[in-house]
Protein backbone atom coordinates (compact mmCIF):
# COMPACT_ATOMS: atom_id res chain seq x y z
CA UNK A 1 0.00 0.00 0.00
CA UNK A 2 1.36 3.46 -0.91
CA UNK A 3 1.93 6.36 1.38
CA UNK A 4 -2.04 7.30 2.51
CA UNK A 5 -2.97 10.99 0.92
CA UNK A 6 -3.98 13.61 4.11
CA UNK A 7 -6.17 16.06 3.14
CA UNK A 8 -6.75 18.22 5.53
CA UNK A 9 -10.40 19.84 5.47
CA UNK A 10 -11.42 23.05 7.05
CA UNK A 11 -14.72 24.73 7.19
CA UNK A 12 -15.54 27.40 4.72
CA UNK A 13 -16.30 30.29 6.86
CA UNK A 14 -14.71 28.58 9.73
CA UNK A 15 -12.05 29.59 12.00
CA UNK A 16 -8.58 31.53 10.66
CA UNK A 17 -6.94 29.85 13.19
CA UNK A 18 -8.07 26.28 12.01
CA UNK A 19 -6.41 27.22 8.10
CA UNK A 20 -3.34 28.16 9.63
CA UNK A 21 -2.74 25.38 12.00
CA UNK A 22 -3.97 22.56 9.11
CA UNK A 23 -1.14 24.69 6.72
CA UNK A 24 1.85 23.77 9.53
CA UNK A 25 0.50 20.49 10.09
CA UNK A 26 0.22 19.78 6.10
CA UNK A 27 3.76 21.37 5.60
CA UNK A 28 5.39 18.91 7.96
CA UNK A 29 3.77 15.94 6.95
CA UNK A 30 5.42 16.88 3.34
CA UNK A 31 8.85 17.71 5.22
CA UNK A 32 9.06 14.15 6.60
CA UNK A 33 8.19 12.54 3.16
CA UNK A 34 4.35 11.77 3.72
CA UNK A 35 1.89 13.51 1.41
CA UNK A 36 -0.72 16.50 2.36
CA UNK A 37 -3.21 18.88 1.17
CA UNK A 38 -5.62 21.29 2.75
CA UNK A 39 -8.97 21.77 1.65
CA UNK A 40 -11.35 24.38 2.29
CA UNK A 41 -15.18 23.32 1.93
CA UNK A 42 -16.26 19.94 1.26
CA UNK A 43 -14.54 16.62 1.49
CA UNK A 44 -13.48 16.27 -1.63
CA UNK A 45 -14.13 12.80 -3.25
CA UNK A 46 -11.58 10.42 -1.97
CA UNK A 47 -9.17 8.75 -3.95
CA UNK A 48 -7.78 5.12 -2.84
CA UNK A 49 -5.34 6.82 -0.57
CA UNK A 50 -7.26 9.69 1.21
CA UNK A 51 -7.45 9.78 4.44
CA UNK A 52 -9.28 13.06 5.80
CA UNK A 53 -8.24 15.21 8.81
CA UNK A 54 -10.82 17.60 10.51
CA UNK A 55 -11.34 19.72 13.45
CA UNK A 56 -14.13 17.68 14.73
CA UNK A 57 -15.85 19.91 17.20
CA UNK A 58 -15.37 23.19 14.35
CA UNK A 59 -15.87 21.66 10.94
CA UNK A 60 -19.43 19.86 12.27
CA UNK A 61 -20.53 22.86 14.12
CA UNK A 62 -19.79 25.42 11.05
CA UNK A 63 -19.76 23.62 8.00
CA UNK A 64 -23.40 23.63 5.79
CA UNK A 65 -25.61 20.45 6.33
CA UNK A 66 -24.34 19.36 2.94
CA UNK A 67 -21.19 19.32 3.46
CA UNK A 68 -20.71 17.06 6.29
CA UNK A 69 -19.20 14.04 5.21
CA UNK A 70 -20.84 10.29 4.11
CA UNK A 71 -20.67 7.39 6.56
CA UNK A 72 -18.46 6.25 4.51
CA UNK A 73 -16.45 8.97 4.28
CA UNK A 74 -16.20 9.37 7.86
CA UNK A 75 -15.19 5.66 8.08
CA UNK A 76 -12.02 7.25 6.53
CA UNK A 77 -11.42 10.66 8.43
CA UNK A 78 -9.51 10.94 11.84
CA UNK A 79 -9.89 13.83 14.29
CA UNK A 80 -7.66 16.45 14.84
CA UNK A 81 -8.41 17.41 18.35
CA UNK A 82 -6.92 20.73 19.61
CA UNK A 83 -9.54 21.66 22.76
CA UNK A 84 -8.85 21.41 26.50
CA UNK A 85 -10.79 19.44 28.88
CA UNK A 86 -13.46 22.15 31.20
CA UNK A 87 -14.46 23.76 27.48
CA UNK A 88 -17.68 23.53 25.70
CA UNK A 89 -15.47 23.05 22.83
CA UNK A 90 -14.26 19.80 23.79
CA UNK A 91 -17.06 18.14 25.01
CA UNK A 92 -18.38 18.96 21.98
CA UNK A 93 -14.86 17.10 20.58
CA UNK A 94 -15.51 14.00 23.17
CA UNK A 95 -18.94 13.86 21.58
CA UNK A 96 -18.32 13.86 18.09
CA UNK A 97 -14.88 11.69 18.15
CA UNK A 98 -16.69 7.85 18.01
CA UNK A 99 -18.50 8.75 14.99
CA UNK A 100 -14.80 9.58 13.43
CA UNK A 101 -12.11 6.39 12.63
CA UNK A 102 -9.15 7.88 14.76
CA UNK A 103 -8.20 10.69 16.93
CA UNK A 104 -4.80 12.80 17.50
CA UNK A 105 -4.60 15.47 19.97
CA UNK A 106 -2.04 18.65 20.19
CA UNK A 107 -2.58 18.49 24.01
CA UNK A 108 -1.20 15.95 26.53
CA UNK A 109 -4.49 16.57 29.46
CA UNK A 110 -6.79 16.47 26.81
CA UNK A 111 -5.01 13.26 25.28
CA UNK A 112 -5.37 11.61 28.81
CA UNK A 113 -8.86 12.52 29.29
CA UNK A 114 -10.19 11.02 26.11
CA UNK A 115 -8.10 8.22 26.48
CA UNK A 116 -9.82 7.90 30.18
CA UNK A 117 -12.74 7.77 28.02
CA UNK A 118 -12.03 4.71 26.13
CA UNK A 119 -10.98 6.85 22.84
CA UNK A 120 -7.94 5.95 20.69
CA UNK A 121 -6.10 8.94 20.78
CA UNK A 122 -2.48 9.33 20.04
CA UNK A 123 -0.90 12.83 21.12
CA UNK A 124 0.52 14.97 18.11
CA UNK A 125 3.43 17.53 19.35
CA UNK A 126 3.42 20.74 17.72
CA UNK A 127 6.71 22.27 17.32
CA UNK A 128 8.74 24.57 15.46
CA UNK A 129 7.51 25.52 11.74
CA UNK A 130 9.12 28.23 9.13
CA UNK A 131 5.21 28.86 8.30
CA UNK A 132 5.22 31.09 11.70
CA UNK A 133 8.65 32.67 12.17
CA UNK A 134 9.14 36.02 11.15
CA UNK A 135 11.91 36.66 13.66
CA UNK A 136 14.86 34.46 12.79
CA UNK A 137 16.66 34.28 16.15
CA UNK A 138 18.10 37.65 15.76
CA UNK A 139 18.49 38.99 19.19
CA UNK A 140 18.86 42.44 18.74
CA UNK A 141 15.97 42.97 16.88
CA UNK A 142 13.89 46.10 17.60
CA UNK A 143 10.35 45.89 18.64
CA UNK A 144 7.87 48.43 18.98
CA UNK A 145 5.57 47.06 21.52
CA UNK A 146 5.92 46.07 25.09
CA UNK A 147 3.35 43.81 26.30
CA UNK A 148 0.70 42.14 24.08
CA UNK A 149 -1.84 40.02 25.08
CA UNK A 150 -4.18 38.00 22.04
CA UNK A 151 -7.30 35.97 23.72
CA UNK A 152 -10.81 36.33 22.79
CA UNK A 153 -12.91 38.06 25.63
CA UNK A 154 -14.15 37.29 28.35
CA UNK A 155 -15.27 38.36 32.11
CA UNK A 156 -12.19 36.77 34.14
CA UNK A 157 -9.61 37.39 31.23
CA UNK A 158 -10.74 41.30 31.52
CA UNK A 159 -11.00 41.18 35.11
CA UNK A 160 -7.38 40.45 35.32
CA UNK A 161 -6.52 42.45 32.17
CA UNK A 162 -8.06 45.56 34.66
CA UNK A 163 -6.32 45.07 37.13
CA UNK A 164 -2.83 44.87 35.37
CA UNK A 165 -3.54 48.51 33.92
CA UNK A 166 -1.30 50.16 36.51
CA UNK A 167 1.22 47.74 36.74
CA UNK A 168 1.40 48.02 32.70
CA UNK A 169 0.67 52.18 32.46
CA UNK A 170 4.19 53.41 31.04
CA UNK A 171 5.00 50.75 28.80
CA UNK A 172 3.42 50.26 25.17
CA UNK A 173 0.83 47.83 25.72
CA UNK A 174 -1.23 46.28 22.74
CA UNK A 175 -4.53 44.41 24.31
CA UNK A 176 -6.20 42.37 21.43
CA UNK A 177 -9.53 40.81 22.72
CA UNK A 178 -12.10 39.95 19.99
CA UNK A 179 -15.38 38.72 21.22
CA UNK A 180 -16.04 35.04 21.01
CA UNK A 181 -17.38 34.59 17.72
CA UNK A 182 -16.57 33.02 13.90
CA UNK A 183 -13.66 35.68 13.09
CA UNK A 184 -12.22 36.19 9.72
CA UNK A 185 -10.66 39.50 8.04
CA UNK A 186 -7.97 41.25 9.84
CA UNK A 187 -9.60 43.82 12.14
CA UNK A 188 -8.26 45.63 14.52
CA UNK A 189 -8.83 43.46 17.59
CA UNK A 190 -7.76 40.48 15.61
CA UNK A 191 -4.85 39.78 13.60
CA UNK A 192 -4.76 36.39 11.27
CA UNK A 193 -1.75 34.93 9.83
CA UNK A 194 1.04 37.11 8.35
CA UNK A 195 -0.35 40.27 10.85
CA UNK A 196 -0.04 38.21 13.73
CA UNK A 197 3.24 36.89 13.27
CA UNK A 198 4.54 40.01 12.43
CA UNK A 199 3.04 41.54 15.73
CA UNK A 200 4.56 38.67 17.75
CA UNK A 201 7.91 39.45 16.18
CA UNK A 202 7.77 43.56 16.91
CA UNK A 203 6.47 42.62 20.72
CA UNK A 204 9.01 41.60 23.74
CA UNK A 205 6.38 40.17 26.13
CA UNK A 206 3.05 37.94 25.89
CA UNK A 207 0.41 38.07 28.63
CA UNK A 208 -1.27 34.37 28.63
CA UNK A 209 -4.51 33.73 30.57
CA UNK A 210 -6.92 30.91 30.44
CA UNK A 211 -10.25 30.76 29.19
CA UNK A 212 -13.03 29.35 30.86
CA UNK A 213 -12.44 26.45 33.51
CA UNK A 214 -9.46 25.02 31.60
CA UNK A 215 -5.69 25.35 33.31
CA UNK A 216 -3.72 24.07 30.32
CA UNK A 217 -1.28 25.85 28.76
CA UNK A 218 -2.23 27.40 25.67
CA UNK A 219 0.39 25.59 23.32
CA UNK A 220 -0.78 26.85 19.54
CA UNK A 221 -0.35 31.07 21.12
CA UNK A 222 2.59 29.95 23.38
CA UNK A 223 4.74 28.41 20.32
CA UNK A 224 3.52 31.42 18.20
CA UNK A 225 4.90 33.39 20.45
CA UNK A 226 8.60 31.85 21.18
CA UNK A 227 9.36 30.87 17.57
CA UNK A 228 8.68 35.13 16.71
CA UNK A 229 10.69 36.08 20.04
CA UNK A 230 8.48 36.82 21.92
CA UNK A 231 8.69 36.21 25.73
CA UNK A 232 5.93 33.90 27.50
CA UNK A 233 4.38 35.12 30.39
CA UNK A 234 1.84 32.85 31.59
CA UNK A 235 -0.78 31.94 34.84
CA UNK A 236 0.13 28.61 36.42
CA UNK A 237 -0.45 25.82 34.05
CA UNK A 238 -0.83 22.27 33.48
CA UNK A 239 0.64 20.76 30.20
CA UNK A 240 3.55 22.44 30.15
CA UNK A 241 6.38 19.80 29.96
CA UNK A 242 8.58 19.84 28.39
CA UNK A 243 8.76 23.48 28.56
CA UNK A 244 10.65 24.71 32.00
CA UNK A 245 9.28 27.75 33.94
CA UNK A 246 11.91 29.98 34.65
CA UNK A 247 13.93 29.00 31.87
CA UNK A 248 11.87 28.95 28.75
CA UNK A 249 8.34 31.12 29.84
CA UNK A 250 7.72 33.26 33.25
CA UNK A 251 4.91 31.91 35.43
CA UNK A 252 3.11 33.54 37.45
CA UNK A 253 0.07 34.30 39.78
CA UNK A 254 -2.98 35.13 37.52
CA UNK A 255 -2.90 38.25 39.75
CA UNK A 256 0.48 39.23 38.98
CA UNK A 257 1.30 38.94 35.57
CA UNK A 258 1.44 42.26 35.03
CA UNK A 259 3.84 43.28 37.56
CA UNK A 260 5.75 40.43 36.19
CA UNK A 261 5.66 41.62 32.73
CA UNK A 262 6.76 44.83 34.12
CA UNK A 263 9.69 43.51 36.00
CA UNK A 264 10.76 42.30 33.30
CA UNK A 265 10.85 44.81 30.99
CA UNK A 266 12.78 46.45 33.24
CA UNK A 267 15.79 43.87 33.35
CA UNK A 268 16.29 43.27 28.85
CA UNK A 269 19.20 41.10 30.12
CA UNK A 270 16.79 38.58 31.42
CA UNK A 271 14.06 39.01 28.72
CA UNK A 272 16.90 38.62 26.15
CA UNK A 273 17.90 35.22 28.04
CA UNK A 274 14.24 33.93 28.19
CA UNK A 275 13.91 34.95 24.87
CA UNK A 276 16.61 33.15 22.83
CA UNK A 277 16.14 30.29 25.76
CA UNK A 278 13.00 29.42 24.46
CA UNK A 279 13.56 29.89 20.60
CA UNK A 280 16.09 27.24 20.75
CA UNK A 281 13.83 25.11 22.76
CA UNK A 282 11.49 25.46 20.35
CA UNK A 283 13.57 24.70 17.57
CA UNK A 284 15.22 22.14 18.56
CA UNK A 285 13.39 20.30 21.64
CA UNK A 286 10.08 19.98 19.94
CA UNK A 287 9.58 16.93 17.35
CA UNK A 288 6.90 18.11 15.38
CA UNK A 289 8.30 16.11 12.24
CA UNK A 290 7.97 12.76 14.57
CA UNK A 291 4.08 14.04 15.10
CA UNK A 292 3.94 14.60 11.53
CA UNK A 293 5.04 10.72 11.19
CA UNK A 294 2.51 9.83 13.88
CA UNK A 295 -0.31 10.95 12.06
CA UNK A 296 0.51 9.63 8.87
CA UNK A 297 0.91 6.07 11.07
CA UNK A 298 -2.38 7.00 12.30
CA UNK A 299 -4.13 7.52 8.77
CA UNK A 300 -2.40 4.27 7.07
CA UNK A 301 -4.07 2.25 10.19
CA UNK A 302 -7.16 3.37 8.57
CA UNK A 303 -7.01 2.83 5.59
CA UNK A 304 -5.54 -1.33 6.65
CA UNK A 305 -8.77 -1.30 9.12
CA UNK A 306 -12.79 -1.83 9.29
CA UNK A 307 -13.57 1.15 11.67
CA UNK A 308 -17.33 1.51 11.66
CA UNK A 309 -17.64 4.80 13.49
CA UNK A 310 -20.80 5.62 15.26
CA UNK A 311 -23.66 8.00 13.89
CA UNK A 312 -23.30 11.55 14.21
CA UNK A 313 -24.55 13.25 17.55
CA UNK A 314 -27.20 15.49 16.97
CA UNK A 315 -26.00 18.86 15.59
CA UNK A 316 -27.84 22.64 15.61
CA UNK A 317 -28.15 24.29 12.47
CA UNK A 318 -24.68 25.33 11.42
CA UNK A 319 -23.87 29.12 11.86
CA UNK A 320 -23.42 29.59 8.06
CA UNK A 321 -26.89 28.41 7.40
CA UNK A 322 -28.56 30.77 10.01
CA UNK A 323 -30.19 34.19 8.95
CA UNK A 324 -27.56 35.97 10.90
CA UNK A 325 -24.20 35.35 11.71
CA UNK A 326 -24.17 35.36 15.38
CA UNK A 327 -22.52 37.97 18.01
CA UNK A 328 -21.40 37.35 20.83
CA UNK A 329 -23.30 36.87 23.79
CA UNK A 330 -20.87 37.70 26.50
CA UNK A 331 -20.06 41.07 25.43
CA UNK A 332 -20.77 43.63 27.76
CA UNK A 333 -23.06 46.89 27.81
CA UNK A 334 -21.62 50.13 28.48
CA UNK A 335 -24.69 50.33 30.87
CA UNK A 336 -25.32 48.96 33.96
CA UNK A 337 -28.96 48.32 33.72
CA UNK A 338 -29.90 48.28 30.12
CA UNK A 339 -28.49 45.56 27.27
CA UNK A 340 -30.29 46.95 24.42
CA UNK A 341 -32.36 44.43 22.25
CA UNK A 342 -31.91 41.87 25.45
CA UNK A 343 -33.35 44.25 27.40
CA UNK A 344 -35.80 45.72 24.69
CA UNK A 345 -37.98 43.12 24.88
CA UNK A 346 -40.10 43.82 27.85
CA UNK A 347 -42.85 46.95 27.58
CA UNK A 348 -43.70 49.76 30.19
CA UNK A 349 -46.66 48.82 32.18
CA UNK A 350 -49.54 51.17 32.26
CA UNK A 351 -48.07 53.00 35.55
CA UNK A 352 -44.61 52.87 33.94
CA UNK A 353 -45.83 54.52 30.91
CA UNK A 354 -47.12 57.30 32.46
CA UNK A 355 -44.27 57.82 34.65
CA UNK A 356 -42.16 58.25 31.33
CA UNK A 357 -44.05 60.98 29.82
CA UNK A 358 -44.31 62.78 33.48
CA UNK A 359 -40.78 62.49 33.48
CA UNK A 360 -40.19 63.64 30.09
CA UNK A 361 -42.56 66.80 31.05
CA UNK A 362 -40.59 67.33 33.89
CA UNK A 363 -37.27 67.66 32.03
CA UNK A 364 -38.50 69.91 29.25
CA UNK A 365 -40.01 72.25 31.80
CA UNK A 366 -36.53 72.45 33.58
CA UNK A 367 -34.87 73.24 30.24
CA UNK A 368 -37.51 76.30 29.68
CA UNK A 369 -36.82 77.63 32.94
CA UNK A 370 -33.77 76.11 34.70
CA UNK A 371 -30.96 78.50 35.87
CA UNK A 372 -27.41 78.04 34.19
CA UNK A 373 -24.61 79.57 35.37
CA UNK A 374 -21.18 79.85 34.45
CA UNK A 375 -18.52 80.13 37.49
CA UNK A 376 -14.59 80.80 35.19
CA UNK A 377 -12.05 79.18 37.71
CA UNK A 378 -8.09 78.96 35.71
CA UNK A 379 -7.00 80.62 32.60
CA UNK A 380 -7.21 78.17 30.04
CA UNK A 381 -3.62 76.27 28.81
CA UNK A 382 -2.38 76.26 25.22
CA UNK A 383 -0.84 73.57 22.99
CA UNK A 384 -2.26 70.64 23.09
CA UNK A 385 -5.34 71.76 20.80
CA UNK A 386 -7.45 69.74 23.62
CA UNK A 387 -10.47 70.82 25.76
CA UNK A 388 -12.03 68.21 28.08
CA UNK A 389 -15.92 67.80 28.51
CA UNK A 390 -17.02 66.45 31.49
CA UNK A 391 -20.64 66.12 33.17
CA UNK A 392 -21.39 65.28 36.35
CA UNK A 393 -25.09 64.32 36.79
CA UNK A 394 -27.14 63.40 39.89
CA UNK A 395 -25.06 59.58 41.81
CA UNK A 396 -21.85 60.81 40.15
CA UNK A 397 -18.79 61.09 42.13
CA UNK A 398 -16.70 64.25 42.30
CA UNK A 399 -15.08 64.74 38.61
CA UNK A 400 -12.14 66.36 40.50
CA UNK A 401 -9.42 63.06 41.15
CA UNK A 402 -10.25 62.57 37.47
CA UNK A 403 -9.40 66.46 36.16
CA UNK A 404 -5.84 66.27 38.41
CA UNK A 405 -5.21 62.76 36.37
CA UNK A 406 -5.80 64.90 33.63
CA UNK A 407 -3.60 68.07 34.86
CA UNK A 408 -0.86 65.77 35.57
CA UNK A 409 -0.55 63.99 32.26
CA UNK A 410 2.15 63.61 29.77
CA UNK A 411 0.06 66.09 27.37
CA UNK A 412 -2.04 68.59 29.57
CA UNK A 413 -5.56 69.74 27.92
CA UNK A 414 -5.79 73.38 27.49
CA UNK A 415 -9.13 73.78 28.81
CA UNK A 416 -10.87 71.09 31.74
CA UNK A 417 -14.60 72.30 31.06
CA UNK A 418 -17.19 70.81 33.74
CA UNK A 419 -21.19 70.71 34.07
CA UNK A 420 -22.71 70.64 37.16
CA UNK A 421 -25.61 69.10 36.07
CA UNK A 422 -28.01 69.42 38.98
CA UNK A 423 -25.57 68.36 41.45
CA UNK A 424 -23.50 70.92 43.95
CA UNK A 425 -20.64 72.69 42.99
CA UNK A 426 -17.30 71.67 44.41
CA UNK A 427 -15.43 74.47 46.44
CA UNK A 428 -11.59 73.38 45.09
CA UNK A 429 -12.39 72.59 41.38
CA UNK A 430 -9.04 72.78 39.45
CA UNK A 431 -11.50 72.82 36.22
CA UNK A 432 -10.78 75.99 34.00
CA UNK A 433 -14.56 76.51 34.11
CA UNK A 434 -17.22 75.20 35.42
CA UNK A 435 -21.39 75.50 34.07
CA UNK A 436 -23.96 74.60 36.71
CA UNK A 437 -27.28 73.92 36.13
CA UNK A 438 -29.63 73.98 39.31
CA UNK A 439 -31.72 71.26 37.86
CA UNK A 440 -30.65 68.10 36.11
CA UNK A 441 -30.89 69.10 31.96
CA UNK A 442 -29.63 65.87 30.72
CA UNK A 443 -26.50 65.23 29.45
CA UNK A 444 -27.13 66.33 25.72
CA UNK A 445 -28.27 69.01 26.92
CA UNK A 446 -24.74 69.67 29.46
CA UNK A 447 -22.28 69.24 26.90
CA UNK A 448 -23.90 70.68 24.11
CA UNK A 449 -23.48 73.99 27.07
CA UNK A 450 -19.57 73.17 27.07
CA UNK A 451 -19.42 73.62 23.56
CA UNK A 452 -20.38 77.06 24.33
CA UNK A 453 -17.08 77.45 26.18
CA UNK A 454 -14.78 75.81 23.68
CA UNK A 455 -12.31 76.67 21.68
CA UNK A 456 -9.92 73.72 20.51
CA UNK A 457 -9.80 71.66 17.61
CA UNK A 458 -10.53 68.54 19.39
CA UNK A 459 -12.71 66.82 22.47
CA UNK A 460 -11.53 64.88 25.21
CA UNK A 461 -15.38 63.22 26.48
CA UNK A 462 -15.65 61.91 29.66
CA UNK A 463 -17.10 60.85 32.69
CA UNK A 464 -17.12 62.40 36.21
CA UNK A 465 -16.46 59.08 37.30
CA UNK A 466 -13.40 57.82 35.37
CA UNK A 467 -10.08 57.67 36.62
CA UNK A 468 -7.15 58.54 33.88
CA UNK A 469 -3.91 57.09 33.04
CA UNK A 470 -1.12 59.83 32.92
CA UNK A 471 -0.82 59.11 29.34
CA UNK A 472 -4.29 58.77 27.91
CA UNK A 473 -4.60 62.37 25.87
CA UNK A 474 -0.86 61.78 24.98
CA UNK A 475 -1.71 58.12 23.44
CA UNK A 476 -5.14 58.99 21.97
CA UNK A 477 -3.44 61.73 20.04
CA UNK A 478 -0.81 59.34 18.69
CA UNK A 479 -4.20 57.46 16.85
CA UNK A 480 -4.65 60.32 14.50
CA UNK A 481 -8.44 59.58 14.00
CA UNK A 482 -11.48 61.48 13.83
CA UNK A 483 -12.18 59.61 16.80
CA UNK A 484 -10.04 57.61 19.38
CA UNK A 485 -10.85 55.54 22.33
CA UNK A 486 -9.55 52.71 24.77
CA UNK A 487 -11.00 50.04 26.87
CA UNK A 488 -12.26 51.33 30.24
CA UNK A 489 -11.27 49.31 33.58
CA UNK A 490 -14.85 48.19 35.35
CA UNK A 491 -15.20 46.37 38.84
CA UNK A 492 -17.66 44.22 37.42
CA UNK A 493 -17.31 43.64 33.68
CA UNK A 494 -13.21 44.18 33.91
CA UNK A 495 -13.41 45.84 30.34
CA UNK A 496 -16.11 47.89 29.02
CA UNK A 497 -16.16 49.81 25.43
CA UNK A 498 -13.20 47.46 24.59
CA UNK A 499 -14.12 46.45 21.10
CA UNK A 500 -14.22 49.06 17.93
CA UNK A 501 -17.53 50.25 16.90
CA UNK A 502 -19.43 48.38 14.23
CA UNK A 503 -22.84 48.77 13.31
CA UNK A 504 -24.33 45.44 13.50
CA UNK A 505 -23.23 45.25 17.18
CA UNK A 506 -24.55 48.85 17.64
CA UNK A 507 -27.85 47.66 16.66
CA UNK A 508 -28.12 45.11 19.12
CA UNK A 509 -26.03 46.26 22.27
CA UNK A 510 -24.91 49.85 23.43
CA UNK A 511 -21.45 48.46 24.26
CA UNK A 512 -19.68 51.88 23.78
CA UNK A 513 -19.71 55.25 25.77
CA UNK A 514 -18.18 58.22 26.97
CA UNK A 515 -13.99 58.00 27.02
CA UNK A 516 -13.23 58.81 23.38
CA UNK A 517 -10.77 61.85 22.13
CA UNK A 518 -12.81 63.64 18.56
CA UNK A 519 -12.50 66.08 16.77
CA UNK A 520 -14.58 69.19 17.10
CA UNK A 521 -15.31 69.26 13.11
CA UNK A 522 -17.18 66.26 13.35
CA UNK A 523 -19.12 66.79 16.70
CA UNK A 524 -20.36 70.00 14.75
CA UNK A 525 -21.28 68.05 11.62
CA UNK A 526 -22.91 65.42 13.32
CA UNK A 527 -25.40 67.72 15.36
CA UNK A 528 -23.57 67.01 18.46
CA UNK A 529 -25.38 64.64 21.37
CA UNK A 530 -29.06 64.22 21.38
CA UNK A 531 -31.13 65.81 24.15
CA UNK A 532 -34.13 63.64 23.66
CA UNK A 533 -35.63 62.88 27.36
CA UNK A 534 -36.31 59.47 26.10
CA UNK A 535 -32.80 58.85 24.86
CA UNK A 536 -31.06 59.72 28.73
CA UNK A 537 -28.33 57.32 29.01
CA UNK A 538 -28.50 56.55 25.59
CA UNK A 539 -26.37 59.52 24.14
CA UNK A 540 -23.26 58.14 23.78
CA UNK A 541 -24.26 54.85 21.65
CA UNK A 542 -26.19 57.19 19.65
CA UNK A 543 -23.63 59.50 19.06
CA UNK A 544 -20.76 56.05 17.68
CA UNK A 545 -23.79 55.23 15.79
CA UNK A 546 -23.50 58.50 13.87
CA UNK A 547 -19.79 58.30 13.26
CA UNK A 548 -20.33 55.19 12.22
CA UNK A 549 -22.74 55.59 9.85
CA UNK A 550 -20.53 59.06 8.59
CA UNK A 551 -17.79 56.70 7.50
CA UNK A 552 -15.32 58.40 9.81
CA UNK A 553 -12.08 57.50 10.99
CA UNK A 554 -11.74 55.25 14.28
CA UNK A 555 -8.88 54.28 16.43
CA UNK A 556 -9.42 51.22 19.68
CA UNK A 557 -6.12 52.45 21.16
CA UNK A 558 -5.47 49.06 23.03
CA UNK A 559 -4.57 49.98 26.30
CA UNK A 560 -6.83 50.11 29.92
CA UNK A 561 -5.99 54.44 30.15
CA UNK A 562 -9.05 54.89 31.39
CA UNK A 563 -11.02 53.02 34.37
CA UNK A 564 -14.25 54.09 36.16
CA UNK A 565 -16.51 53.72 39.05
CA UNK A 566 -19.35 51.79 38.18
CA UNK A 567 -22.21 53.96 37.28
CA UNK A 568 -25.28 53.91 39.03
CA UNK A 569 -27.83 56.65 37.85
CA UNK A 570 -31.19 57.91 38.72
CA UNK A 571 -34.32 56.47 36.99
CA UNK A 572 -34.58 57.11 33.68
CA UNK A 573 -36.80 56.27 30.82
CA UNK A 574 -34.88 53.79 29.55
CA UNK A 575 -34.96 51.72 32.75
CA UNK A 576 -39.02 51.99 32.46
CA UNK A 577 -39.98 51.63 28.95
CA UNK A 578 -36.75 49.92 27.68
CA UNK A 579 -38.86 49.16 24.27
CA UNK A 580 -39.67 52.37 23.46
CA UNK A 581 -36.09 54.10 24.42
CA UNK A 582 -34.11 51.28 22.36
CA UNK A 583 -36.62 52.23 19.20
CA UNK A 584 -36.11 55.87 19.34
CA UNK A 585 -32.83 55.15 19.44
CA UNK A 586 -32.24 53.38 16.55
CA UNK A 587 -34.53 55.78 14.57
CA UNK A 588 -32.25 58.47 16.08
Amino acid sequence: MSTPDLCLVSAAGGSVFMEELFEVVADAVRRAGGRARTVVGPFPEPGPDTVYVVVPHEYFYVAPVADRPSDELRRRTVAFCVEHPGTMTFERTADLLPSLAAGVDINVDSTAELRARGMAVEHFQLGYTPLWDRWGGDPDSARSVDVTYLGTAERRRSLLLDRYAEDLDDLRVRLLTPPHEPMGPQRVDFLPGEAKFRHLADSRILLNLHRGRSTALEWVRVLEAMINGCVVVTEPSTDVEPMVPGKHLVMASAGSLGAAAAALAAVPERERELRLSGYDFVTNGLDLLGSAKTLVDVAADVLKGSASPAPLPALPTPQQEQAVRPLAVDTPSWDPRFAGAASAARTADDAEALAVRLAVERMAFARRGAGRQWYDRFPAGSGSGVDVLVVQQPGEPDPDPLLFDLINGTVRPDRLLVCADGVPLSAGSPATAVLHHEIRLGLGEARAGLLERSGADRLLVLDAGFRASRHLLERLLAADADVAHCPVGDPVEGLVGALPPEERRLAELPYLGAGYLVRREVVDRLGGWVTDPLLDGLEDHVFWRHVVRAGRSTALVQQVLLRRLRPDPPVRPLDLDPRGSWERALEA
